[in-house]
Order: C-alpha cells, then sequence, then structure tokens
C-alpha cells in the first residue's frame, strides 16, 4: 500500500492550541485540516474543532432548499409534501452527526414553521402544537424538533446497546446543550418502558381485548425491538409536552375540552383529494383562526358584534349560537345538508340488501364473552355483513321534502326522528337522530338526544318491536 499525501490530513495539537506543524511523506507535506478540511461519516472536521460553523451552514442549506420549493409552481400541500420527504431526511443527517444544541434547532425550525404555514394557506400565529401535534386534528407531517430528538435517541441507543463490547465501552458522550440532553431522555424512556412492563398491557378506551396489537415487552425485547421502543417512548413524551401547551393556550387549545369526539387523522392522501382552500378552512377552524368579528378585534380592532344579532361574535356564536341564524333557517339548512348525504349512503345500501338473494339472510353474530378455560369458535365473517342482513324488506323514511310521520304499526307517536329504518317481518327498527352541535357540547347532545326516544322504544318493546337508537353527532 502506496500512502497518498493528497489524500492525508493533519492537524497538530500543542497545549490545547492548534500549531502549525508540518508532516511530510516523501518530501511531499501532508496538508492540515486548516487548508484542506476533511470529512469523514458526513462529518466534516477543521481546525476550529467545533460544529459552531456546521450548524451556520445547516441553516443556510435549510434557507436555500425552502426558498427553492417555494419558487416552484407546485401547489402548497405539494410544497409540504417535498419537504417532508426531501428536505427534512436530508437535514436529520448533519443534526444527528454534529453536536449542535437543541435551541438552535428550534430556531430552524420556526424558520421552517413559517414556510409551512404559508403554504398551507394558515396564519403565522398557528402554534406549532397545531401543526405538528397529534391531538383532534393530525397532520402527516413531523417537526424537526421531534425528529432531532428522536435521532439523538436512535444514536444513544445504537451505542450503548450495541452487541460489540468495545463499542459500547468507548462510547462516546451525545450532547445537544443544556436544554435538553439525550443520554437522560434515554434514560427517562427506558424507566417508562420497564415501568410499562410491571404494570402490564392496559387496554385503553372501550374497544375489547386483542383489538390492538401488542408491544413487546421491555425485558423480553432484542436490541432492535428496544431501539425502537426508546424512539417511541421519546415521541410520546414529545407529544406529551406539547399537549401541556396546548392546555395553558386559551384559543388554540380549546380542542381538549371535546370529549366524546373521535380523532382526526389526515393522510397525504385525504390531502391531495382535498382543495387547498379546504384545508386551510380545516385548520382554521379547529384551532379559532377564522376571520370571526372577535379575532378581528384582537387582530385589527374591529366591531366585535355579530352583523346578524348585533351580539359580541365569536366563531362558536357563529356556527351554532346566532338566534338570528336559528330562526332564518340556517341552521336548518345546514343540518338538512348533512342530513341528505347519510339519507343517500343509507338508501343506497337498503336497496343493495333489499336486491340480495333470500338465502343469504342470517342473523349478525356479534363477539360474545368467552369464560375461563374456554376458547372462542372461529367463524368466518364477509367484510359485507351488516345489520341489515337480517331481513329483505327494509324501509326507509327521512324527514326531509315532507314531514316525517313514525310508522304506524311500530308505535302511535308525534315523534319526529330524522331517519327510520325498519323491516315488518323482523320488527327490527333503527332510529337515527342527527345533531351538529358545537364540539364542546357532543356528549350533551348525545346524551339528550338518547333520553328522548328511550319511551318510544319502551312502548314499541311492548308492541313486540326491537328499536335501537342512534343520536349522531
Amino acid at each position: 500500500m502506496k500512502l497518498k499525501p493528497n489524500k492525508c490530513r493533519s492537524i497538530s495539537i500543542v497545549k490545547g492550541q492548534v500549531t502549525d506543524q508540518r508532516f511530510y511523506v516523501g518530501g511531499t507535506p501532508i496538508p492540515t485540516v486548516l487548508e484542506m478540511p476533511v470529512k469523514s461519516l458526513g462529518r466534516w472536521y477543521d481546525a476550529k474543532l467545533k460544529d459552531t460553523e456546521q450548524f451556520e451552514q445547516i441553516k443556510i442549506d435549510t434557507s436555500m432548499y425552502m426558498e427553492r420549493i417555494n419558487k416552484t409552481l407546485l401547489p402548497g400541500k405539494l410544497k409540504v409534501w417535498c419537504f417532508q420527504f426531501g428536505i427534512l431526511p436530508r437535514l436529520l443527517w448533519p443534526l444527528t452527526v454534529y453536536e449542535i444544541p437543541i435551541t438552535k434547532v428550534e430556531k430552524v425550525e420556526r424558520l421552517i414553521s413559517i414556510q409551512l404555514k404559508q403554504w398551507l394557506g394558515i396564519p403565522r400565529c398557528l402554534s406549532s402544537v397545531g401543526l405538528y401535534g397529534h391531538g383532534k386534528l393530525e397532520l402527516p407531517f413531523t417537526g424537526l424538533v421531534e425528529e432531532f430528538k428522536c435521532t439523538k435517541a436512535r444514536l444513544v441507543m445504537t451505542i450503548t446497546e450495541s452487541d460489540d463490547a468495545v463499542v459500547r465501552t468507548a462510547a462516546p458522550r451525545v450532547v445537544s446543550g443544556r436544554k435538553w440532553n439525550p443520554s437522560e431522555a434515554v434514560q427517562s424512556a427506558k424507566s417508562a418502558l420497564y415501568f410499562r412492563d410491571v404494570v402490564g398491557q392496559v387496554q385503553h378506551g372501550r374497544a375489547g381485548f386483542g383489538l390492538f396489537p401488542k408491544t413487546p415487552l421491555w425485558h423480553k425485547a432484542t436490541s432492535v425491538q428496544k431501539r425502537q421502543l426508546v424512539v417511541e417512548e421519546v415521541r410520546r413524551q414529545e407529544e406529551g409536552e406539547r399537549h401541556a401547551k396546548a392546555v395553558s393556550m386559551a384559543k388554540q387549545g380549546r380542542w381538549t375540552n371535546w370529549e366524546g369526539l373521535e380523532k382526526k387523522t389526515l393522510s397525504w392522501r385525504d390531502i391531495w383529494q382535498m382543495e387547498g382552500a379546504r384545508l386551510s378552512f380545516v385548520l382554521r377552524a379547529t384551532y379559532d383562526l377564522l376571520p370571526s368579528p372577535q379575532n378581528l378585534k384582537e387582530w385589527y380592532g374591529e366591531d366585535p358584534a355579530c352583523s346578524l344579532c348585533k351580539v359580541p361574535s365569536s366563531l362558536r356564536h357563529i356556527l351554532s349560537g346566532c338566534t338570528t341564524s336559528l330562526t332564518q333557517g340556517r341552521y336548518t339548512w345546514r343540518h338538512n345538508q348533512v342530513l341528505r348525504e347519510l339519507a343517500a349512503i343509507l338508501e343506497q345500501r337498503r336497496t343493495t340488501t333489499n336486491n340480495l338473494p333470500q338465502t343469504l339472510i342470517g342473523q349478525v353474530n356479534f363477539i360474545n364473552f368467552v369464560p375461563a378455560g374456554q376458547r372462542q369458535e372461529h367463524r368466518t365473517i364477509s367484510k359485507d355483513a351488516s345489520i341489515l342482513q337480517s331481513a329483505r324488506d327494509w324501509k326507509l323514511e327521512v324527514d326531509l321534502d315532507k314531514k316525517l310521520v313514525f310508522p304506524p304499526e311500530i308505535v302511535a307517536t308525534t315523534l319526529r326522528p330524522d331517519m327510520v329504518l325498519w323491516s315488518p317481518t323482523t320488527k327490527l327498527a333503527y332510529v337515527v337522530e342527527l345533531t351538529v352541535p358545537w364540539e364542546e357540547g357532543v356528549e350533551e347532545a348525545y346524551e339528550r338526544k338518547k333520553n328522548k326516544y328511550s319511551d318510544l322504544a319502551a312502548e314499541a318493546s311492548q308492541n313486540g318491536w326491537k328499536i335501537s337508537i342512534f343520536p349522531v353527532e
């Protein structure tokens, strides 16, 4: 092997100071890192032996990448996609190998967030909680700080949990400033995972046992699984910090009080199918950033009165609290538009079911409780199975174009639910009552509608009918 001086680098340090000491190979001087910095495993080494200039280069590169995307003629959502899958992975490697404080990473994330908000058509005042959080509305992209923490935690686990004893013994200290320490974060994640093993598998929500996949136990996990578990725990703790921040926010954190609502997760496919204006409206409406009179008063000092009823007008007032809109039938029109969509879907399914052969009639078997010591029988369930499979003479009445009269063959009543679906042969009936309430009043609306038709269901039961009440919000 022949040593080539032009491919070598040298550095001389005397008492902590870099000196200009030259080394020669066959009379040819070896360049110093001051003259020609060297790159190894994606990391640049120069005479300063510091990462300050590297961070400045990362900041410059980030601004350049974002500017290039911004100059294209792509829609805003496609620009966001380019950042998520093109720019973000390119930034993670230098953030992993260099010792950069997390405070500086937060500055870069703020620059990125400003550009993302512009592409999505949302105000700059939207918090990072709404942009990167996993609350009631989850977007399909992550923040730079969260990915930075995950990469640092993954680096610590890769070194400390290595199969090579030499690597574990000589593991370098991974640092990222004084605000957040990767080693302490990994140790905290390990403690949380160990405590989870002590508690055992806990079922969340009202779902049955076995619905969610089991996570591997910490003390039984392999090195790769442990690394994945620690990274997931770091993400969970980061989400917990975002949720705590959202609770302290009076306006943009109101979604933390929305009980009984399903979480909406927007995938990239959902975003492709949505217009940019609609996506912007969904985001601004969720975090109360629409130009309502009350918001315009805070932003520009305009009159906060409602243009219809002349009372202070917030987003809640406009969507569900204006008495003039209620009297003029605006809320009724919105209710009927939603009901019309639901009725069209249910009518299509009813017609399809009634046209099926009689041989396919069968009661849908729901999952029953399995006593201790017994095993559940494996059953083949058709993916088309539904509560309508038990009959072929379903009838549907909707309270839309004409006044609905509850079927007298079931029970005589003056109540007018939004939809009634019944089968004379099986004496099964389903009552659907639609409500379009404010998010904080969903549970109250559900209980109110449920109790409204409880007496009707009891009276129909005496006549031999089985009625199920379905309040829909």
